[in-house]
C-alpha cells in the first residue's frame, strides 16, 4: 500500500467519528499526522513493541493554561507498524481506523485500559 492510499485510509476514519468529537477536534486544531516510520524516540519509549500510533500533548480540557509544553498537542499514525504486521487490505483498513479511534480516546481523557476494554 503506497503511502497516499495509506493516509486516504486514515482521513476516511477520521471522517466515521461522530460529529460532537469531529467538531471538537476541528475546534481545538488537533492533528492526525501519518508518519512513514516510527521514531526512534517512540521505538526507545516503548521497546519490543510494535507502535501502530501515539497520542502526544495534553488530553482535551486538561493543562492547558500554564503549561510548558513544547510539543503541539497530536495523533501520530505510523504506517511502517501497519506494514510489519498486516497483509490483507481490509484488515489494515479496520485496524487503522481502530488505531485512530482508539488515539482519539486518549485525547478525550481515557486510559489504555479502558480503551482496550471498549475493543479499541
Amino acid at each position: 500500500m503506497t503511502l497516499e492510499q495509506f493516509e486516504m485510509i486514515v482521513e476516511d476514519s477520521l471522517k466515521n467519528i461522530p460529529k460532537k468529537f469531529k467538531r471538537i477536534i476541528q475546534k481545538e486544531g488537533i492533528n492526525v499526522l501519518v508518519r512513514e516510520q516510527v521514531p526512534a524516540a517512540v521505538k526507545e519509549r516503548f521497546p519490543n513493541k510494535d507502535v501502530f500510533g501515539i497520542f502526544v500533548g495534553f488530553p482535551f480540557g486538561k493543562g492547558r493554561v500554564f503549561s510548558i509544553q513544547n510539543e503541539p498537542t497530536r495523533i501520530e499514525i505510523y504506517k511502517e507498524s501497519f506494514d510489519k504486521n498486516i497483509d490483507n487490505e481490509t484488515e489494515m483498513k479496520k485496524q487503522i481506523s481502530k488505531t485512530v479511534i482508539h488515539e482519539l480516546a486518549h485525547y478525550f481523557g481515557f486510559n489504555e485500559s479502558e480503551i482496550r476494554t471498549k475493543g479499541y
